[in-house]
């Protein structure tokens, strides 16, 4: 029964299109980044809605530009609209994010890329330390206090599509986060960018009304855009969700055509 419902619901999606984001708003403070030239990005000054429009235009195949939204987790800044009939929010995080339920973001962000690189999570002793390095280690004196859990708030999206009932969001950032690595698993006995050199930033998701999760992912392709440091953005995340109603109703319209079909036969 289990494979059928699975075939079921994988039928429903063949022929399934992706639709982009489309009435996009913004509320709070973003950064509009442009590609030009030979794949350089830069900040649009005072950008307009055509040009928002523009940056969130992307693919996995070809990102382009981005939207970036907040900066080092300051005010929560949010991106909304409509894509294929489904209601999608995007926003940055702040240090409530990560420290709410006892640390349990920054903690499931930690131990998933430990996994990510490892195949297991790490063990007490080390997750303290990778969760003091990300919460309290400043990682740029020379400008303000920052922190890593800072860098990784404020997601820059390159496109927002729909197919079927899977959100698809691209996340700009680096192709080789090694250096973010480094720092995170300092003091460790199992340094977290062993096998593991990417990492992209978080986005915070409500989709059709559900309770707001997180997106984030360690695989990712070149993007073939930069930004000036000829480091931003080089890396494309591609990461999904798909709505748990939707998912729910579809798999229970397989068991009923599975039924119908058992009724028929008998």
């Amino acid at each position: 029964m289990k494979t059928l419902a699975a075939s079921v619901i994988m039928a429903a999606s063949v022929g399934a299109s992706a639709a982009a984001l489309t009435g996009a708003t913004i509320t709070g403070n973003y950064i509009v980044w442009a590609e030009g030239a030979g794949g350089l990005l830069s900040p649009v000054a005072a950008p307009t809605a055509a040009d928002i429009a523009t940056a969130l235009g992307g693919s996995a195949a070809a990102p382009g530009g981005n939207v970036e939204l907040s900066k080092f987790g300051g005010p929560v800044t949010t991106l909304s609209g409509i894509a294929n009939g489904h209601n999608v929010a995007l926003s940055s995080l702040t240090y409530a994010d990560w420290t709410s339920n006892s640390n349990a973001l920054a903690i499931r962000y930690i131990q998933d890329a430990a996994v990510s690189a490892f195949g297991t999570q790490l063990n007490a002793a080390n997750l303290n330390t990778a969760l003091t390095n990300f919460l309290n280690v400043d990682v740029d004196p020379s400008a303000s206090v920052r922190y890593l859990w800072q860098l990784v708030s404020d997601p820059n999206i390159s496109y927002v599509d729909v197919t079927g009932n899977t959100l698809s969001v691209g996340l700009a950032g680096l192709y080789d986060a090694t250096a973010f690595l480094n720092t995170l698993s300092a003091g460790t006995s199992a340094p977290v960018l062993t096998g593991l050199h990417q990492v992209s930033e978080v986005v915070k998701v409500n989709f059709d009304g559900s309770d707001p999760g997180y997106l984030y992912g360690f695989r990712a392709t070149r993007s073939g855009v930069f930004a000036a440091d000829l480091v931003s953005f080089t890396g494309n995340y591609d990461v999904q969700r798909v709505p748990e109603p939707a998912g729910l109703a579809l798999l229970g319209a397989g068991l009923l055509g599975l039924l119908a079909t058992r009724r028929r036969r008998a």
